[in-house]
């Protein structure tokens, strides 16, 4: 029982010290509780018995390991305290000897201070000594300081910079060492600073010189690089041994808190800004004129740099890597310092306010700057992006110039569609017919002069930018919106100055018609504009997309010019119609003396006849507009007639009779437009044949039929033309004609539909 009771106490002494005395008894008794209950788990059936001897061997095995356990871990606790203690007895005696040793230390001290004041003459003297010390070390260099000045200054006039930097090095190592004694003194005197200073002041002019002269080997280095190589070597050489000493002197800064007269020189940064300097230079020097000089300036300033910077970068592939050293990849700089130069020059033309053709010419150049024309020519294949070299410009500047050249395209194409638009003014007042294109069609030079001009402008926009094409698109829809407006008012100011001397100009006509066709060219222009310049964006033309904003502008300036179009047609037909009504054939239609004559009829027919060896000047669209809207003034003007109520029937032959003549009427015209204008559509003249055939009805108990037909035929007829078609008859009264009029219509309240009666009732 004892072992396993120690058993279930182990964890306990595995995760800690134990815990203060406890009551043993208690102890005991839950130990031999749990320990007859553990027995009687064993041996619950009689067959278990035989197996007790196997399970006393298990539990003493336990015991005898738990004890053994035990004692390992009291041992080591041990050997553990008994360490500690010994290590406590030997910091103690430590201690104990810091202490006398800092007794012994105090008890010095107290006597040493009184010899500061005794040795002060020594220290003066030592300082002295040191002095002379330096003195004496570097006294041959001191006395051969004016000498080595000279033979430097000479070495570096005679060229041979290498021996005149040896010296130069030598003399500044001098002043240095000296400076750095001083420097070291415990008491520094400004005056042997300065004064030293002034010995050496010869040396930093000599630095400065050959400076000067390493400076414009580098300024020439293109063609140093051709001639004298070597020149290039050793000032390099030169260089990167004083970037060395820079580098030596800065590190002694930090350890002894002097630096040299003069450094860092920095030579190498110095050298690298040299080049970007010449580079510069070079760029600035390629401009040989000016705007005042040459109007192409610009153009041949450009291409001068291209051949140059080509040149330049040639040499620099080629000749320059085996000069250099490695770590200065010169390649690369001195493209990006080429690119960076480039780049400041073309700021700088940009702020002097760049005319129209010059802003072209600079946004093709730099367009062309990433291509096989300058960075990516068989010769240099430069990949900008694998060298960083970013934009050219940025796109603030891309931007600036853009505007810029759409504001002078701006006022270059108002100015210019005015001056058209006069010059072509003048042109229809000439006693001389209107050009005839390859179709026999009316024209002037307007449209021409304007296309060319738009197109012009369109490809240069297009060799630039793509996007600039569409912004130079947009520009002239909106200037041709402004023009649109100018040209409708100089045609209406044309047409009244007509009205009041009808025999001036002698050929109205004919440039009505031209401008007719004109504006349907412009129409047709713009469409081929869309295609050709936005062909991505407008793939599918029987597809119109509100939603589209550029689309919207072109079909909205199109509508503008098929307005104006329509417009000129309208002034045709007013010449047409003038002499209709000088004729008084309308005036005639209707009447008695019609009954027994065709002349008013006849009239309209042979002056459309005369008419149309004019009309078929026109184009195709503006012809069979002036045809349609010729045949609905014509009918109209017959409708006009046959509700004036101007005739009235005595008997229902005569009724019958000018029904008849109505109907052979309505087909002569029809007969008339199917033979001047094949594609025309001549059905509106059916209306005529209705009237006809309503008049000739003998039996009224059909009218009101007859008259709901003729109203589902014709849902625009409003009330009181239905009534005088009724009253026409001259078989019904006024009463019966209104109610009938009702019946038929109803309320009259509801919107119209549109139709030949609603357009004669609103003219």
């Amino acid at each position: 029982m004892s072992n396993y009771t120690m058993d279930t106490s182990n964890p306990d002494d595995d995760h800690g010290p134990a815990p203060a005395p406890l009551d043993l008894g208690r102890l005991e008794a839950e130990a031999r509780t749990a320990a007859a209950k553990h027995v009687a788990n064993l041996l619950q059936r009689p067959e278990q018995l035989e197996k007790c001897d196997q399970y006393k061997r298990r539990v003493a095995r336990k015991k005898a390991s738990v004890e053994a356990m035990l004692k390992t871990a009291v041992q080591s606790q041990l050997d553990g305290v008994r360490t500690g203690l010994n290590q406590l007895q030997s910091a103690l005696m430590d201690v104990y000897e810091i202490k006398q040793s800092l007794d012994q230390m105090e008890d010095t001290y107290k006597s040493v201070q009184p010899l500061h004041a005794k040795l002060r003459d020594l220290k003066t003297e030592n300082t002295n000594f040191c002095q002379l010390a330096a003195a004496q070390e570097n006294i041959n260099h001191i006395f051969t300081v004016p000498e080595s000045v000279k033979r430097t200054r000479d070495l570096i006039t005679e060229g041979k910079l290498l021996q005149s930097h040896k010296y130069l090095t030598d003399l500044e190592m001098s002043r240095d060492d000296l400076l750095l004694e001083l420097h070291k003194q415990p008491q520094k005197s400004p005056t042997d600073n300065n004064t030293l200073k002034n010995y050496f002041v010869d040396v930093e002019k000599l630095s400065c010189d050959l400076g000067k002269q390493l400076w414009i080997i580098l300024q020439r280095v293109l063609l140093s690089v051709r001639r004298e190589p070597t020149l290039i070597v050793t000032a390099l050489r030169i260089i990167e041994r004083e970037e060395r000493l820079d580098q030596a002197w800065i590190k002694k800064q930090v350890q002894t808190g002097f630096s040299p007269p003069g450094r860092p020189k920095k030579w190498r940064s110095r050298g690298f800004k040299i080049l970007e300097q010449s580079i510069a230079a070079r760029i600035e020097g390629s401009q040989l004129e000016d705007r005042e000089s040459n109007k192409m300036w610009l153009v041949r300033h450009l291409e001068i740099t291209r051949q140059l910077m080509i040149d330049d970068l040639k040499v620099v592939k080629t000749l320059l890597p085996p000069l250099f050293p490695p770590e200065y990849d010169i390649v690369k700089r001195y493209t990006k310092m080429y690119h960076t130069a480039l780049s400041t020059h073309l700021i700088e033309l940009i702020t002097q306010e760049l005319e129209g053709n010059e802003i072209v010419s600079l946004l093709q150049w730099v367009n062309a700057y990433d291509s096989p024309e300058l960075m990516r020519h068989p010769e240099l294949n430069i990949d900008i992006k694998e060298m960083e070299l970013g934009p050219l410009l940025e796109p603030k500047y891309i931007t600036q110039l853009e505007q810029q050249y759409l504001q002078n395209m701006k006022q270059n194409v108002a100015e210019w569609s005015s001056n058209s638009l006069r010059s072509d003014l003048k042109d229809w007042n000439r006693d001389v017919m209107p050009d005839v294109n390859a179709e026999d069609h009316y024209n002037t030079s307007l449209p021409v002069i304007l296309f060319q001009m738009m197109e012009q402008n369109l490809q240069v926009a297009q060799i630039i930018d793509q996007d600039l094409v569409k912004k130079v698109l947009e520009l002239f829809v909106d200037e041709l919106n402004t023009f649109a407006v100018d040209y409708s008012n100089i045609i209406r100011n044309y047409r009244d100055k007509h009205a009041t001397t009808r025999g001036e100009p002698k050929y109205f006509l004919n440039y009505m018609i031209a401008n007719a066709n004109n504006n349907q060219v412009f129409g047709d222009y713009m469409k081929q504009l869309r295609k050709r310049y936005l062909k991505n964006e407008y793939d599918d033309d029987d597809v119109e997309d509100e939603s589209d904003i550029r689309r919207d502008r072109f079909q909205q300036l199109t509508d503008t010019f098929t307005v104006i179009s329509t417009k000129c047609c309208s002034m045709i037909l007013e010449e047409f119609f003038i002499d209709l009504r000088n004729s008084n054939c309308f005036n005639e239609l209707l009447t008695r003396n019609w009954m027994s004559k065709t002349d008013s009829i006849d009239t309209v027919c042979e002056t459309w006849m005369d008419y149309n060896s004019d009309f078929k000047h026109l184009k195709p669209a503006a012809f069979d507009m002036v045809v349609e809207l010729g045949q609905k003034r014509i009918l109209k003007e017959y409708l006009r007639a046959l509700l004036a109520k101007k005739l009235s029937f005595k008997n229902y032959d005569e009724r019958r009779n000018s029904a008849d003549k109505i109907m052979r009427e309505g087909e002569q015209m029809k007969k008339l437009f199917r033979e001047m204008a094949p594609r025309s559509n001549t059905s509106m003249w059916d209306l005529l044949t209705s009237v006809a055939e309503y008049l000739k009805l003998k039996d009224t108990s059909l009218l009101s039929l007859e008259i709901m037909g003729l109203v589902k035929r014709y849902p625009d007829i409003r009330q009181d033309q239905l009534i005088n078609l009724l009253l026409l008859r001259g078989d019904m009264k006024n009463s019966d004609a209104k109610q009938m009029a009702v019946d038929t219509l109803g309320d009259e309240e509801g919107e119209k539909p549109k139709g030949i009666f609603t357009d004669l009732a609103t003219s």
